[in-house]
Order: structure tokens, then C-alpha cells, then sequence
């Protein structure tokens, strides 16, 4: 009895690909070049399971490229493909044969008269199977290696669908292809695509798999083991993990031996120590760690390393937002650094000064992927005194945003009725932030200037006789004194004004 093809396939889809096959021809004339009856043919074509013969027919009679026929990947017809994914997928019917033949033996019979037969029949299967095994995966891994270097080139440039749809082809290609150092690319290649989209909890999670490649590994992590471990940990800080990306850095920097190479991995992830210290409030020694890792040199990713610098420099005051705009090369980067003090910062001229650099073209190639909406546009507005549309607009933008700017919207949006000299709303708004914040996880880290932007929004509307708790207004005063004694001048004026309240009244509180 003819062996019928075990798929783990929709038998519509087959079905309709086997009609698409059909238009055109006659029953007999698939027939005859399949060397099939027209009556099995047409039972086939109506949804009967078909036989593994007739499949191969097909490929062999036809033309037909068997993994569109069996999985529905890539052209119909194997003249529409490349001669080697040709070779490659008739290789890989005979793959199935190999393993259909070692289904069929009824390996009951090994007990009976029969041993010997089934045995070598048996070895024989297996043996073909290896084969054909080792001749797919050297023939895949050239594709392989093809579509990876495409992909990488689509993501240096930008071009995220078509990394996409190659994404989708190198995932099939590498269920063929047994190289570790390959599958290791597609993970990271992976991770970087989900990355661009916005999907940081997927590319956390192929970031992850690639971490445990390189503590598995024997012996120091090298260049490439460092650069994942960086792209790990930067996700990381992108989703306000900041505990455990510091985790990270610490542990993977006590894999790396004294005396290494320095490779620019090591250099940025040296720069990370310090940039995460002070992201958690121990602004100068971070500043420190930051200065000294970008003065011995950071190879390519010194340009990017300047700028985090820039960030944490406005910070402690050591350098003037009016010299930030012409520190550091011009970059997307750059643009997201200044928008967030400059919003903080509250100053309308350094404020429009920065939007009109950051609405340049050229800081838009990523589109909506990886340049929410900012809060910069809306402040400017706000400040201007504005209608109340400000915060309806900005509202509907942060909807659209999928990091923290959604999250502590509430923050943003008193923000802005407090430019806009609103009480009443901006109380509502508060009350809102402050839930927000209460109900965030216990392993987010809140931005230090989202933070005293809250803490700003407290005092202002303690100071207009809004309902403030004590509690609050201790929490801010708390805040703004210890980071400023800390080395966060930008912090500096709101902790002499906090020190000038008084305290609430029990009524107020």
C-alpha cells in the first residue's frame, strides 16, 4: 500500500495548492506525466490524503518545488527558483522517504525470523537519512549565509519590512542547517528586528537565548559574546530594568579576564557600569566610570558613548544646555537626549531650539517604529499658554507610544495643565500619576527626570493650596535634597524651593 504523506498541514491549504497545479491542465495530462491514475487524480484533488509517490511525481513530472507544495514556501515551480534551493528541496523529499521508510518497518519483527532483514533495512534507512542530513545542511548554510548578510544589511539600513520577510525565509532555512555560529546570528539578528518594531519584550527574550549561548561556552566571552551581553543589557535599560541590567554588567564584566583585548564591546559595556551607577542615582561616580572608559577610547561606538555622556553632564551641571545642541554628532540619539531635559528643564527658547532640531528629516528614517511621539511639541504649546486641545492632543499621542511615555502619561499631562497655570486640572491629573506610579512593577526603574517632574508637579500644586498629602510633599523634598547633594545640579533649584515650603496643613493633608 502506497505510503500517504503524515503531514502536520491544513488540508485546505494542501487542497488549494493542488488546485492552483491543476489550472491549466487536464486530469489526463497530470496523469500521464505523473504516471497516476486520472481517477486517483482526481481524488487526490478533492482532499484525499495523497501518497508520497504522487507528491514526488509531481516534483519529478511537473516541475513542482516541493516545499511550496508541502509547506507553501517560496514559488510554485522550480524554475522560478534558484537552482540550488531547487537541489535543496528535492533533497528534502528524499529526506522524507528516508524517514518514511524507517516509520514503515514494524520494528515488532526485530523478535521474529525476520531480524537480520529488518536490521539492515533499517541501517540502510538511517544511513540514507545521515546523508541526505549532511548533504542539506551544506547545501542550506551557503543560503544561510546569504540571507543573514541581507538582513544585517536591511537592518544597518534601516529597511525593516524587507528584513521581515528575510527573517521569515532564514527561519525555515536554519531547521536545515545545523551551524551554531549561524543560528546564533539569526538570534541576534532577531532580537535586533524586534528591537527597531518596538517589540522589546520579544527581542528580550532572543537576547536572553543568546546570553545563555555565552555563559554555556567555554572559555572568556569574546567581541561578538560582549556585543550581545551590550545589546542585553540596553534593552534592558529600555524597558526600565535597571536592577537587572546591572546585574548583567557585573556579572558578564567578571567573566572578562584582566589583560583582555580591549574590544569596543568592552569598552561600551565598561561605559554601561558607570552609565547605569548613575542612572540610579549615583550620578558622580558614574560620571567617573564614563569619563575614564571614554578616555582610553571606544573604537565605533565612541560617537554614541559621547553622547550618553552629554546626558549625564546636563545633569551635574557640568555642561550648559545652550553647548549641549553643538556636543557630540548629530543623531537620533542625540535628538531623544536633549528633548527629555529640555522638557524637563522647562526653558521655552532651549526648548523650541531643540524641536526644531529634532524635526530635522533626517532624525526620521526610523518612522513611527522608533520615535514615539515627544512631549517636547506639547510643553512648547503649553507654555505658550495654549487652548486646553494641548493635553487632547498629547493624550492621543502618548496612546500610541509603547514605552515609559505611555506609562507615566499622567505625569506628562500635569506637566502640562501646570504650564498652563490649571489647578483644578492638574490636581486630577496628579492624583491619576501617582496611581500610575504606585502600580508600577517592583523591577521598573522610573526615569530620574520623570521623577522629579512628578516631584515638581507635587510642590507647585502644594504651593497653589491644592490637596497635597504630607507625605507627598516630604517625598519631594526628600528627593530633590538627597540627588542634589548627589551631584544632580539640575536639581539644585527645585531642592532650595521644596526646602521653602511648609508643611501642609492638616486640612490640606
Amino acid at each position: 500500500m502506497a505510503e500517504v504523506l503524515d503531514w502536520n498541514l491544513e488540508t485546505q491549504a494542501l487542497r488549494e495548492r493542488l488546485a492552483q497545479l491543476a489550472q491549466g491542465k487536464t486530469r489526463s495530462e497530470i496523469a500521464r506525466k505523473t504516471a497516476t491514475s486520472p481517477t486517483n487524480v482526481v481524488r487526490y484533488l478533492k482532499g484525499t490524503r495523497m501518497p508520497l509517490e504522487f507528491a514526488a511525481a509531481l516534483v519529478k513530472g511537473l516541475g513542482v518545488n516541493p516545499a511550496w507544495l508541502l509547506a507553501g514556501e517560496g514559488a510554485p515551480y522550480l524554475a522560478d527558483v534558484t537552482s540550488q534551493t531547487a537541489v535543496m528541496g528535492g533533497n528534502l523529499l528524499e529526506l522524507v522517504e528516508a524517514m518514511n521508510a524507517v516509520s514503515r518497518m514494524k520494528l515488532g519483527a526485530l523478535a521474529g525470523k525476520h531480524q537480520a532483514r529488518v536490521l539492515r533495512e533499517l541501517s540502510d534507512a538511517i544511513a540514507s537519512h545521515d546523508r541526505l542530513r549532511a548533504k542539506l545542511n551544506a547545501q542550506s548554510r551557503g543560503i544561510f549565509v546569504q540571507l543573514l548578510g541581507d538582513i544585517e544589511k536591511c537592518l544597518n539600513d534601516y529597511k525593516v519590512q524587507p528584513a521581515a520577510g528575510l527573517l521569515k525565509a532564514a527561519e525555515q532555512v536554519a531547521r536545515l542547517c545545523d551551524d551554531p555560529e549561524l543560528h546564533a546570528k539569526l538570534l541576534a539578528y532577531q532580537a535586533s528586528y524586534h528591537a527597531f518594531v518596538r517589540d522589546l519584550d520579544t527581542a528580550l527574550a532572543y537576547q536572553r537565548k543568546l546570553m545563555q549561548r555565552m555563559l554555556s561556552a567555554a572559555g572568556a566571552p569574546d567581541e561578538y559574546a560582549l556585543r550581545n551581553a551590550v545589546n542585553l543589557i540596553l534593552t534592558l535599560m529600555t524597558l526600565a530594568r535597571l536592577p537587572e541590567a546591572q546585574r548583567v554588567c557585573e556579572a558578564t564584566l567578571k567573566l572578562v579576564p584582566p589583560k583582555t583585548q580591549r574590544y569596543s564591546a568592552l569598552a561600551l559595556l565598561k561605559f554601561l557600569e558607570g552609565r547605569l551607577k548613575a542612572e540610579r542615582g549615583d550620578l558622580l561616580p558614574g560620571l567617573a566610570i564614563m569619563t575614564r572608559e571614554l578616555s582610553l577610547g571606544g573604537g565605533p561606538t565612541e560617537p554614541t558613548m559621547r553622547l550618553w555622556l552629554t546626558q549625564h553632564l546636563l545633569r551635574a551641571g557640568l555642561l550648559r544646555p545652550s553647548e549641549a545642541l553643538d556636543y557630540g554628532d548629530d543623531t537620533p540619539v542625540k535628538t531623544v537626549i536633549l528633548l527629555d531635559f529640555a522638557c524637563w528643564h522647562e526653558d521655552a527658547a532651549f526648548l523650541q531650539r531643540v524641536c526644531d532640531f529634532a524635526a530635522q528629516p533626517r532624525f526620521n528614517q526610523l518612522g513611527d517604529l522608533a520615535r514615539p511621539e515627544h512631549l517636547g511639541p506639547y510643553l512648547l504649546r503649553a507654555l505658550a499658554k495654549k487652548d486646553r486641545r494641548t493635553v487632547a492632543d498629547y493624550e492621543s499621542a502618548a496612546a500610541r507610544c509603547v514605552d515609559d511615555m505611555r506609562n507615566y502619561a499622567p505625569v506628562f499631562i500635569t506637566q502640562l495643565w501646570r504650564a498652563m497655570g490649571r489647578v483644578k486640572e492638574a490636581a486630577i491629573a496628579h492624583e491619576n500619576a501617582e496611581k500610575s506610579l504606585a502600580a508600577k512593577p517592583e523591577e521598573r526603574h522610573v526615569h530620574v527626570l520623570t521623577q522629579g517632574t512628578h516631584h515638581r508637579n507635587a510642590l507647585w500644586l502644594s504651593r497653589q493650596g491644592a490637596k497635597i498629602s504630607q507625605a507627598e510633599v516630604a517625598a519631594a523634598k526628600t528627593f530633590f535634597t538627597e540627588h542634589a547633594a548627589r551631584g544632580f545640579a539640575c536639581f539644585a533649584s527645585d531642592a532650595l524651593s521644596a526646602n521653602a515650603i511648609s508643611t501642609p496643613t492638616r486640612a490640606q493633608a
